[in-house]
Parts: C-alpha cells; structure tokens; sequence
C-alpha cells in the first residue's frame, strides 16, 4: 500500500462523506476497469476526467465532496489506488466504532459459540468493543487455527506446532 493511498484514506476518512456512498463509488471503479484505466491515462486532459467524474458520480446519489474527492484523487493520479484508499477508510472508520478487524484461517470451522468466544477474546485483549472477523478455510494447516489482529497472530495451527517443533530440534 502506497503512501498517498494511506493519505488519500485518511482524507477520506476526515470528511465524513457516508459509507455507503463512498462503497458504491468504490464499487462503481471496481466494476468497471475501462472506467478506470480512462481516468487513470495521463494521455486523456484532466477537463474530460472532470466530466466523467460530474456525469457518473452526480446527485443525488453521490454528494459534492465525493465527487471533488474523485476529482482530487484523478488529478493527483492517485484514482488507481481507489481500492486501497478505501481499505485505508474501512480500518480508519472500523477504529473509530471500536471494532477490531481480524481474520481467522481454519481447518474446521467453527461453530457459532466458539466465534463468539474468539471474539471475546480478542475485545479482552485489545479494549476493542467488538471484533469483526474474515474467515477463511485453509486445509494445508492440517488443524487447528490461525487468528491474526493487527501485529497480533496466534498460530494454534499443527502446521505451525510442527514448524516450531522442527526448529526447535533442529537448534
């Protein structure tokens, strides 16, 4: 993730423009790649960008400063990024709800009351009011599981019992 992406989120972030408009211009970009790549192209004038921008991204459904938004971000050749700009606008507004973003890679999956205690786990841990978790299915762990928040990582997987068991013997 670049540098301005994270600026470019953070702004996106401080100027309370509502989520749900900010993912369905996200959405608008990622759906379409010729929309992207034209306004992304240094060989098209920034006035014809403007346009589309003003034309797609108009009221009502999309507010002013949205739309300057897109507009800053074609000009300063950032509109490409848009997918990281708005991942670094998803953390920002998850912290500031107090929910923790996290993500749990398993064998088995678990059922609903051991999601629940992974979750009060990690709100103990962290202060975090809630935790949001992203599942995926990983057979090559072999068991177990692999939880990972922000710089934490708990690796119950025997996959990485095994790894550190060769290590371990192997000094």
């Amino acid at each position: 993730m670049t540098e301005q992406a994270r600026i470019y989120g953070t702004v996106l972030f401080a100027l309370a423009i509502p989520g749900d408009m900010i993912e369905r211009a996200g959405q608008i970009l990622a759906d379409s790649p010729e929309l992207k790549k034209c306004l992304g192209s240094p060989v098209i004038p920034a006035g014809k960008k403007t346009a589309i921008i003003r034309k797609i991204f108009r009221e009502p459904d999309f507010s002013g400063r949205m739309t300057h938004f897109l507009e800053k971000a074609c000009e300063n050749g950032c509109i490409n990024e848009m997918e990281q700009i708005i991942q670094i606008w998803r953390e920002k507004t998850m912290d500031a709800e107090g929910i923790l973003p996290a993500r749990l890679e398993y064998v088995t999956m678990p059922d609903a009351e051991q999601l629940a205690g992974i979750r009060e786990f990690l709100c103990r841990r962290t202060g975090k009011k809630s935790a949001e978790l992203t599942l995926k299915e990983r057979p090559e762990l072999l068991a177990g599981f692999i939880l990972r928040a922000g710089d934490m990582e708990y690796d119950y997987s025997l996959k990485g019992q095994l790894t550190r068991l060769t290590r371990a013997v192997a000094g």
